[in-house]
């Protein structure tokens, strides 16, 4: 016999309630004053694309998120511990591949279809919450080079920038796959933060093809690679808050140890183009990247915060020689309750800008003028994007999303396109529900 969720008593309810299926009757509060929580998220997104990029048409994509959630303290008497999983059912083909070709994907919900294991990790908290220690398995995205501002747009590089994301063996640890890791924070006062980890380099086996379907489920595990490392510093200024106005300032770097090759010179320094070269890239023993996140609230209606205004900005610089993309920029600002009587929407405005290295660009004049045919990389590619999240329950928010990509792929010609990408102009529409 199988027990039928609970449904809400009226309408009025059904659209207050936190979460669609409601508290299945008095379960779920009871799993949560026991310490376990259980999430499950539907993302579902509907793509059209009008101009420019590899084609025009729709596309549809969709993630469901499953989790769960152990306060060890509630659960079993372990003061500070605790226990997190989620795991993905990643559907559909994004609009990227499809339609629009850009180097940056235009959905950070976009991969490749397949269901997946991603968080698995325990963290224990010290000294009254000032360090806490955290390993398992994790996504770099999920705590480390994020502006919680720009959390609000839907193109991928608002969270992991192309520098570390087009670099990385197998796109480094982050969505949709993540590795084995340990994480240690320490926050000696209210406006200092320390944080750092390290990660398993590369998260998919050994092969050719698709990264993500040679770690198809998300349990590879892998330990035996090279490692990727980041530390980052946090400072919230206390007299920022106390004005209304409270901002948080981050500057990290991150190490990845492991051969990356040069991506103009061979190993005698001619052009990898040249008729005369090795064909055999130089290597280089590390890769690297220095970067800086601000997020900052520039006004908000005194008393109530009903509304508010929030600007981010971020920078990430690594070596031109190892990396097709070694600068990235990108900023924007939101405004919180821009309708009135809508206090929980959010409007935003922002850019992202993805520059390609000195050498990669190089090395395509090269192949121009040696074979006499294509085209040179620009010096980068560049989104603007506009989007509303409109919450129309605790459980429901729908999210219109209009982007144009200048010189997507850094427009160079593509086994998909023979001549270099025109620019594209993309709508999209995001739904949310949380069961």
């Amino acid at each position: 016999m199988v027990a039928s969720l609970p449904v809400a008593g009226n309408a009025q309810d059904l659209w207050q309630q936190s979460t669609l299926t409601s508290d299945w009757g008095r379960l779920r509060t009871g799993l949560e004053n026991a310490g376990v929580s259980i999430g499950l998220q539907q993302q579902s997104e509907l793509w059209g694309n009008a101009m420019g990029g590899l084609s025009r048409g729709g596309a549809a994509d969709g993630l469901l998120t499953a989790s769960l959630a152990i306060d060890l303290d509630k659960a079993v008497g372990w003061k500070g511990g605790s226990l997190f999983a989620n795991g993905f059912q990643i559907e559909g083909v994004g609009p990227t591949p499809l339609r629009v070709g850009a180097l940056q994907l235009v959905s950070s919900i976009e991969a490749t279809e397949s269901t997946k294991l991603f968080d698995l990790w325990f963290e224990q908290q010290l000294f009254g919450g000032k360090f806490s220690l955290r390993f398992g398995q994790e996504g770099v995205d999920d705590e480390l080079g994020l502006s919680q501002y720009g959390a609000l747009f839907i193109n991928s590089s608002f969270g992991i920038p192309p520098v570390a994301s087009l670099n990385q063996p197998s796109g480094g640890p982050a969505y949709p796959l993540a590795t084995p890791f340990v994480r240690a924070r320490y926050r000696p006062s209210g406006e200092i933060t320390l944080i750092g980890a390290v990660y398993n380099g590369d998260p998919a086996p050994p092969g050719a093809g698709d990264p993500q379907l040679r770690d198809r489920h998300g349990t590879a595990f892998r330990l035996n690679d090279h490692t990727l490392s980041l530390a980052e510093l946090w400072y919230s200024p206390k007299l920022l808050s106390s004005l209304g106005m409270p901002a948080t300032y981050k500057i990290g770097a991150w190490v990845a140890t492991g051969s990356f090759a040069d991506r103009l010179r061979d190993t005698e320094g001619l052009s990898l183009a040249n008729p005369a070269s090795t064909g055999l890239p130089l290597q280089h023993a590390t890769d690297h990247a220095f970067y800086a996140i601000i997020d900052q609230t520039l006004w908000k209606t005194p008393d109530t915060g009903a509304q508010e205004v929030d600007i981010f900005w971020e920078g990430m610089l690594a070596p031109s020689d190892r990396n097709l993309s070694n600068l990235f920029l990108d900023g924007g600002v939101s405004w919180k309750g821009p309708i009135a009587g809508r206090a929980d929407d959010v409007a935003g405005l922002a850019f992202t800008f993805a520059g390609i290295g000195a050498n990669a660009r190089d090395f395509s004049k090269d192949v121009v003028f040696y074979s006499g045919a294509g085209a040179p990389y620009d010096r980068g590619e560049t989104v603007l994007e506009a989007t509303y999240r409109a919450t129309l329950a605790p459980w429901l928010d729908v999210q219109p999303d209009i982007q144009y990509v200048f010189n997507p792929g850094a427009a160079i010609p593509t086994a998909q396109s023979p001549r270099p990408l025109k620019n594209d102009l993309i709508f999209g529409v995001r739904v949310t529900v949380n069961f």
